[in-house]
């Protein structure tokens, strides 16, 4: 008995001895797995991470870009000036028009003829591009017997290419310059009949009494001529108040420009500015009762600003 308990003793240290450096194995092996496992779990982490970092920086900086870039394009179309309503700019037409032709959605365009300022600040430059539409075109026909034409002006733009938004109507027309002048030139002429029946007057005078006799009838001559260089010079005056519409205020300044103060229609017979007609929308009506409304590239216009485009 004492035998086999001692064989049965020896027999599991053997066994122990065997299966302890199988035991040591297998947990040296796990330990070296795990370790590798979270070493590769711990850099891929790392490397998700920087990757995203990455991403997330690269994507800011380009949305960044971008969006300084959009806002660099937005700011260099638009301007932060704000013309004030009330402000007059005295224009030139840079196209004709002719409620024959033209169609609404037509585009108008016109130039600043002098330096607009604001504050004591000039806002717009002599030349600035002052663009708008045509609201309204009407013939004169049997059926519609007013000829009519509307014109609104929306935006300036400057030659930075900046766009000011405005809501401008027209406050004066008048013709353009070379027409006014050669109106003035013809009224010169005409009213300029009695100095010459004078002269020939003066010069029949003297010589006994067929010299009294001629003194007299060239006095009578004179005088009639006179009278005749009267009646044509009045005649141009006349003409002059026909070719400004009923109610026209105002006028032409000394450098043959509109007047800051003008309102209605100068040296355009037959056309007018008819305010029951004319809204910030349709703009400024101008119409004719007697022929189809036109104007000529170069016709002067006052524009009145009523705030910004709508």
């Amino acid at each position: 008995m004492l035998y086999l308990g001692i064989n049965s003793a020896q027999r599991r240290g053997s066994l122990v001895k065997r299966i302890l450096p199988i035991l040591m194995v297998g947990i040296l092996y796990a330990g070296t797995a795990a370790a590798q496992s979270s070493a590769s779990v711990q850099s891929g982490t790392s490397a998700q991470s920087q990757g995203s970092a990455q991403t997330n920086k690269s994507g800011a900086q380009a949305s960044g870009n971008g969006s300084a870039s959009t806002s660099a394009s937005a700011n260099a179309g638009k301007s932060s000036v704000d013309i004030s309503s009330g402000t007059t700019i005295d224009a030139t037409l840079a196209t004709s028009l002719d409620a024959k032709k033209n169609k609404p959605g037509d585009r108008v365009e016109a130039r600043a003829a002098q330096d607009v300022k604001q504050d004591g600040k000039v806002v717009l430059k002599k030349g600035t591009r002052l663009v708008g539409h045509v609201t309204e075109a009407q013939a004169r026909t049997k059926e519609q017997t007013q000829s009519q034409l509307g014109i609104v002006f929306d935006q300036a733009l400057t030659n930075n290419g900046q766009e000011i938004p405005l809501n401008a109507t027209i406050q004066a027309l008048a013709a353009t310059r070379s027409s006014a002048d050669a109106a003035a030139g013809s009224d010169e002429v005409m009213t300029s009949g009695g100095g010459m029946g004078s002269m020939s007057g003066a010069s029949r005078g003297g010589g006994g009494v067929l010299g009294g006799v001629t003194s007299t009838a060239g006095a009578t001559g004179g005088a009639v001529m006179n009278t005749a260089g009267s009646a044509s010079g009045n005649a141009g005056g006349t003409l002059n108040a026909a070719t400004h519409s009923t109610g026209a205020v105002g006028g032409l300044t000394s450098t043959g420009r509109l007047a800051s103060n003008s309102s209605g229609v100068f040296g355009l017979e037959g056309l007018s500015i008819s305010s029951a007609a004319s809204s910030a929308t349709q703009g400024s009506m101008i119409v004719s009762p007697t022929k189809n409304v036109h104007l000529d590239s170069g016709t002067q216009m006052l524009l009145s600003v009523s705030g910004q485009a709508r």
